[in-house]
């Protein structure tokens, strides 16, 4: 990993349009927008990037490789990493090491903002799945597509629908140690994300 970040950096890709997803379905949502950035997205709703009917209709995922097998049929290298092991400072950085590559990042946090007021209780309860565009270090801001969020409370921004700050992002990453309900997927760990690749590389 390259010691120097500069101070800002936004991709050059974004995805064709954000998406409000429902109750359900934010993983493919993730899948949907980065697909539309590298211009790959082939499906009509982010539901039928699920593998079958029954995923399509319940949202159930299992398996480590859920999405990365997603991504793996469209050519693009991605891997399921943890960052549990490092300290807060390189937590940031790493996300800002991958988006300086100029590709998202797919991480999975606790939701509390069904509103724009987090909710620790919710942020404590729901597993969630965002992605990264971005970031500003005079802001201490990631620019964030949040597929969740209600769209009154999106912004008009240069990348993503809405930013989240550092310390805001670390709070919602801790996500995932004590809830039985995700482990599934990404196992008993915290500070979960996927590492995209670039396009073509597999």
């Amino acid at each position: 990993m390259k010691a120097s970040l500069t101070k800002k950096f936004i991709l050059s890709i974004k995805p064709k349009e954000y998406l409000k997803q429902g109750p359900s379905h934010c993983g493919v949502y993730c899948v949907k927008a980065i697909l539309s950035a590298y211009g790959l997205d082939d499906k009509s709703h982010p539901k039928f990037y699920h593998p079958n009917i029954v995923q399509q209709e319940t949202s159930i995922t299992w398996g480590r490789n859920y999405y990365t097998n997603i991504f793996r049929k469209y050519r693009i290298d991605s891997k399921m990493k943890y960052a549990n092991s490092n300290s807060d400072e390189k937590k940031l950085d790493l996300l800002k090491h991958l988006l300086s590559r100029n590709t998202p990042v797919m991480i999975r946090i606790g939701n509390g903002y069904i509103t724009d007021t987090y909710d620790s209780f919710l942020g404590n309860l729901i597993s969630h799945w965002i992605t990264l565009w971005g970031y500003d270090d005079d802001k201490s801001i990631f620019y964030i597509y949040d597929s969740g969020l209600p769209q009154e409370f999106w912004k008009n921004q240069q990348a993503g629908n809405t930013t989240r700050t550092y310390d805001e992002i670390l709070r919602d990453w801790k996500f995932g140690l004590w809830q039985p309900w995700v482990w599934t997927v990404t196992g008993r760990r915290n500070f979960v994300y996927i590492e995209i690749n670039q396009y073509g590389r597999n």
